[in-house]
């Protein structure tokens, strides 16, 4: 499904003047395609139209500095108060340009912060992921098990390694970093050189190129743990489970806080978790048996009731 907006405008209801609703914008340097990090901006669009008194307009492909400062001014031209960047890659512009706009609000999924009037909404998947370490140690025979991010994040985001560390003590951990949310080459590169190495679980911390992953797993008889959604249709038979993203709460998170009339809307770095509903693991895979998935479960609801 390839979803072709270039920019998406919401439509009044008859009951809604136009100058009670909030005018943001959202930027992603991606294309509005199925699954892509892009689509998810296009979801969250969609959910937050519904949900709040707001009038977005969604810019896709501004995946140059040319098109971010197009995109910038043609935004703030329509009295925009609220731009969201659906990205880190949004970061610098933002920088450069809020000391001119202080009274309209910058923020990114992801990135830095540095003006007043700018904001990062970020999330930490935290402990969710020491149950999905928990998952690929019940299913390596080879007792070794790699990661592969898409940037690195080894120590801000360490929770699966601490998960194969504590619940199995004879794991071999690797670790890659892609660089990219999109390069498949270098991704099957690094897949390459894990099954050379002997690794039969990854789990892939990556966006676009996690399709070539599981392709690239399904090919050579491995497992996967899938990144963002529910990645079992890519692979049922080897896919043990996916730790999911829901960016659509952030989105809401961020609408809350805009319209909550108590309190400031924050600025600098604000990390979101579990409790925010913005992360959690899809079902469990038909590979587990019933003993293992009663397991896996009881770990589960001890981190909902918050005792990992």
């Amino acid at each position: 499904m390839i979803l072709c907006y270039q920019s998406v405008k919401i439509v009044l209801s008859p009951d809604t003047e136009p100058t009670d609703r909030v005018i943001m914008s959202i930027f992603t340097s991606d294309k509005l395609v199925d699954q892509s990090w892009g689509s998810l901006a296009y979801l969250a669009q969609l959910h937050v139209e519904k949900k709040f008194p707001v009038d977005i307009e969604l810019y896709s492909e501004v995946d140059t500095i040319e098109k971010m400062e197009e995109s910038l001014h043609a935004s703030i031209d329509r009295k925009t108060e609220l731009i969201i960047g659906h990205g880190r890659e949004f970061s610098d512009i933002f920088t450069k340009v809020a000391p001119s706009y202080p009274t309209v609000r910058f923020v990114t999924i992801h990135g830095s912060a540095t003006y007043e009037n700018q904001t990062v909404y970020t999330f930490e998947k935290g402990k969710i992921e020491l149950i999905a370490a928990l998952a690929a140690t019940m299913k390596s025979k080879t007792r070794k098990v790699a990661l592969i991010d898409a940037y690195d994040g080894r120590e801000d985001e360490p929770y699966f390694e601490r998960g194969l560390e504590k619940y199995a003590n004879d794991i071999e951990f690797f670790y890659y970093v892609v660089n990219s949310r999109h390069d498949g080459k270098q991704a099957k590169a690094v897949m390459d050189k894990l099954i050379k190495e002997g690794v039969d679980v990854v789990y892939s911390r990556g966006n676009a190129f996690n399709r070539d992953v599981i392709h690239y797993a399904k090919q050579h008889d491995i497992y996967v743990i899938g990144f963002l959604d529910d990645q079992s249709y890519l692979g049922e038979e080897h896919v043990l489970t996916s730790v999911l993203n829901d960016v659509t709460q952030a989105y809401v998170k961020i609408i809350e806080d805009y319209f909550n009339e108590e309190e400031p809307f924050p600025n600098g770095i604000v990390i979101l978790s579990g409790k925010d509903g913005v992360f959690r693991l899809a079902p469990f895979g038909k590979m587990f048996t019933e003993e293992e998935k009663k397991r896996l479960q009881e770990e589960l609801d001890r981190y909902y009731r918050g005792e990992l």
